[in-house]
């Protein structure tokens, strides 16, 4: 099963994405968490501590390859999903695990 959670900013994603990851976790699922947003607080929101939240990297956008055939597009992976989430997940609580793929290099002017 995948879930994609959107909306416009203050809506509430991130503490449902947490809630239902935690929630889907608990009974038995495995989890994994992708925190998309520029600003990635879903590891606060999953109840992850300090060391885990320290050894949280965000995953390097060339991961990701844009394929065009004629007028089709797609995004594709340029690793194996295995050696990615071993490489960048981090386990939190309920066992669920969590992925950063965005996030603020440095701040803008103005």
């Amino acid at each position: 099963m995948k879930v994609a959670v959107a909306g416009k900013g203050g809506s509430g994603k991130t503490t449902i994405s947490a809630t239902l990851a935690r929630v889907l976790a608990r009974r038995g699922r495995m989890v994994m968490a992708v925190d998309g947003d520029p600003n990635p607080n879903l590891g606060v929101a999953l109840g992850m501590n300090r060391e885990q939240l320290g050894s949280l990297v965000r995953v390097p956008q060339d991961i990701m390859e844009l394929k065009e055939a004629g007028e089709e597009r797609r995004l594709v992976m340029t690793r194996p999903a295995e050696e990615v989430t071993s490489e960048y997940a981090v386990e939190g609580p309920d066992g669920v695990s969590l992925m950063v793929m965005t996030g603020v290099d440095h701040a803008g002017a103005g």
